[in-house]
């Protein structure tokens, strides 16, 4: 469902007793309003996805239909939630009618709903939408280039998992990361020049494009989702704009400043990055990113992106090279076959250490963490007797390994990562 956020317009109208609306809403500073203005679905509780209709005298393709959501959070503290200045996306319009959407990601709420004309409000009446928030809990997820699809599992207590979602896969989706109670995946799709940074939206399966040109993708410790896009050998960072739950809105929606502008280092190329998600590494207040550059035959390159630029690290010959956070750690897996080593980076000078623990169980294809579950790392794991395997590596003293049991339906899984 696609919606703008922006800052809640308020205006009071002056109303005249009488039992409809012909005389309610005048002219204000030339604005003629939608006359015998009515909300079909008033008083009405409906559910996210639900279409809901306004009907009217004079109703105009440029009128946008704003939603205010109303809710009680249980929190003495802060008894009622309040967002507003949310667009729904509307379906149809006709002289005499709207016919919009309600959103997703919303607690279950009284909702005004308001058309804005000129800059003007409108009030047109109020319905109740059910709960329709992301899910809270972490959950599995697997991208099958086999099945071209997206399987969600909900994990028990043993580490068994119960499938709870499949949504097709964008074309050649990877490098998948979640941003936190979206309920749905980021990836690169596409190959090549023709690289594409797409969102999935799994309460809709919509898929839509958030930028082009893309070189790799990250998560910053703020949660945020950003694309590196490069043009012509000159990069920036570009944040993707995703929809989040309603009682997870802790951060401005206003832009950040301008973004500079980086040269892609001589004798790599954009197409080189992409293969895995990028990491962060330092503090919040002086974070860099860990990224890798396949260039083929075996032969890769660890670059360090920071406020300065590319810098790169080191060139590691392996089959793959895939960065990698744990707790405050990161760094990278390179993988030899059955072997894969993991190397921290030195946040401080960039330098990459030798091996600190070395995995013997088969070849690691993926490796992803959570903020919510710092201290561990979702390993895929292509084990020579049982193919595709998934681990938790507890990222402790001990490197312990357990095991995740999934359905005997389940796909053969390119990447895995938990997420909400």
């Amino acid at each position: 469902m696609e919606l703008r956020k922006t800052l809640a317009v308020w205006l009071t109208v002056m109303t005249a007793a009488c039992s409809c609306n012909r005389e309610a809403f005048k002219s204000v500073d030339n604005v003629v309003f939608i006359q015998d203005a009515r909300l079909e679905e008033a008083g009405q509780t409906l559910s996210p996805g639900d279409a809901f209709h306004l009907h009217g005298i004079g109703c105009q393709q440029t009128d946008n239909v704003m939603l205010t959501f109303t809710w009680e959070t249980g929190d003495a503290t802060i008894p009622v939630g309040k967002v507003s200045g949310i667009y729904a996306k509307k379906q149809a319009v006709t002289p005499v009618g709207i016919t919009a959407v309600l959103p997703y990601r919303y607690p279950a709420a009284d909702v005004e709903v308001s058309v804005i004309r000129e800059g003007k409000l409108q009030r047109i009446g109020l319905l109740r939408i059910t709960d329709g928030q992301s899910p809270k809990e972490l959950r599995l997820y697997g991208v099958s280039h086999v099945s071209c699809k997206i399987d969600g599992f909900m994990l028990d207590m043993n580490n068994a998992c119960q499938k709870s979602l499949e949504v097709a896969l964008p074309e050649n989706l990877h490098s998948v990361i979640n941003v936190p109670r979206s309920y749905g995946l980021c990836g690169i799709s596409g190959k090549d020049g023709h690289r594409t940074a797409v969102c999935v939206d799994f309460f809709t399966g919509e898929v839509k494009t958030r930028a082009i040109d893309v070189m790799a993708l990250f998560l910053t410790p703020s949660n945020a989702a950003v694309a590196v896009v490069c043009h012509d050998g000159i990069c920036a960072l570009q944040t993707l704009p995703i929809e989040i739950g309603a009682d997870y809105m802790t951060k401005s929606d206003a832009p950040g400043p301008v973004q500079p502008t980086f040269a892609m280092p001589d004798g790599l190329k954009p197409e080189y990055f992409g293969n895995y998600p990028g990491v962060s590494i330092g503090t919040e207040e002086s974070t860099s990113y860990l990224l890798s550059a396949n260039k083929g035959d075996g032969n890769w390159t660890a670059v360090m992106l920071d406020k300065e630029g590319f810098h790169i690290m080191e060139d590691i010959a392996a089959e793959s090279l895939i960065p990698f956070r744990a707790g405050s750690d990161a760094g990278y897996i390179a993988t030899y076959g059955g072997l894969s080593l993991f190397r921290l980076v030195n946040p401080e000078n960039g330098t990459i250490g030798q091996a600190i623990y070395t995995c013997k169980i088969g070849q690691i294809i993926s490796a992803t963490s959570n903020s919510e579950k710092p201290g561990h790392i979702l390993l895929n794991v292509s084990e020579t007797s049982n193919g595709l395997q998934i681990y938790d590596l507890a990222w402790n003293d001990t490197k312990s390994l357990s095991h995740i049991t999934l359905p005997n339906s389940a796909n053969d899984y390119a990447e895995v990562l938990m997420a909400n």
